[in-house]
């Protein structure tokens, strides 16, 4: 029997936390001039890269550093040449409050409108998430994620805002769904056994968020890698009975993803493959959900390892989004 966690009620409150998210900054933008540079630490960093990468694709030059490296390693020469964005879902994490008090002219993201960060930043965008109090991220980096994009694409001149909705249209529809996507997920994965969970493009950014995610709910040695970087050198780790995820939307390089899941299975992977489109193979199961954009899909396929998150942390007798060591916000370095 499930325990429903709060991280589990969190993820179900997503669909509405994103339309609420995307409606309450219909006018909102990043603004003009310097080169955005991004900085946040755990989900707030993933959902970073994610917009780097969509700007860079834009040909809008764009960066993503964590925290820590920029507060200790960050020239001051290199930050005043950017406009510096801090990402942090709380506002109080240690080191996004000792560069807002650095760097005051920075703008903040956030979900806490009375958080340390939105008062030390020049400016702050908020999500509306509303109150998260498990230890993992679901909703918080889901919203930040359809924030960010939906800024990207404006400085862009392109616009999101459907798919984004329509993201969240989607997470409503699969959570009608959620308790055989967790007994499929409960049959083909072991909690016991490391996993590394793969991508390409925008999907880079669902892997990391989704290895995060297991780590601190299910205590999964889970690892994150583009699926080509994989392939040099990691790839040999198939020979040792290898579990993997694999997320594939449709996109510039889905049939090129589909053939590699399939000669990782050849050579005895077994693989969880997240797509638009089953992939028929003996040591595949396939969960197939729209992804709606590329660029979104992140948003959307994230609901599967979180789904993956609370099954498997069940099998393992432990409660997702409840911790032992660490807390909700890291207030020291």
């Amino acid at each position: 029997m499930i325990i429903m966690s709060k991280f589990f009620a969190e993820v179900k409150q997503q669909p509405e936390a994103i339309r609420a998210t995307v409606r309450n900054n219909a006018d909102s933008k990043f603004p003009a001039g310097k080169p955005l540079l991004l900085t946040g630490m755990g989900s707030s960093l993933a959902a970073s890269e994610l917009l780097v990468s969509y700007l860079n694709g834009q040909g809008i030059p764009a960066l993503a550093v964590d925290n820590s490296e920029l507060l200790y390693y960050g020239s001051e020469s290199f930050i005043a040449s950017h406009r510096l964005v801090i990402v942090s879902q709380s506002g109080e994490s240690y080191e996004a409050k000792k560069l807002a008090e650095r760097y005051p002219d920075a703008l903040a993201i956030t979900n806490s409108p009375e958080g340390s960060l939105a008062k030390l930043a020049s400016e702050a965008l908020l999500t509306h998430a509303g109150k998260e109090e498990a230890i993992a991220s679901s909703k918080s980096f889901t919203t930040t994620a359809a924030l960010m994009l939906q800024l990207g694409a404006r400085m862009a001149g392109n616009d999101l805002t459907g798919s984004l909705l329509a993201a969240a249209d989607v997470i409503e529809a699969q959570l009608e769904q959620e308790a055989s996507y967790r007994a499929l997920i409960r049959a083909f994965l072991d909690p016991l056994k490391p996993m590394v969970l793969l991508g390409r493009g925008p999907s880079v950014y669902t892997a990391r968020q989704g290895s995060l995610t297991l780590k601190e709910t299910a205590r999964i040695f889970a690892e994150a890698a583009s699926a080509p970087q994989f392939r040099h050198g990691p790839f040999e780790l198939i020979k040792e009975n290898l579990q993997a995820v694999f997320f594939n939307p449709k996109g510039s390089t889905y049939e090129i993803n589909r053939s590699y899941v399939t000669e990782m299975a050849d050579l005895g992977a077994k693989v969880l493959y997240v797509s638009d489109e089953p992939l028929a193979h003996e040591r595949v199961e396939s969960i197939v959900i729209p992804s709606v954009d590329e660029y979104v899909s992140p948003i959307v396929y994230s609901l599967v390892v979180q789904l993956a998150a609370v099954e498997l942390s069940t099998v393992r007798g432990l409660v997702a989004g409840e911790a032992q060591i660490i807390t909700k916000v890291t207030g020291k370095e």
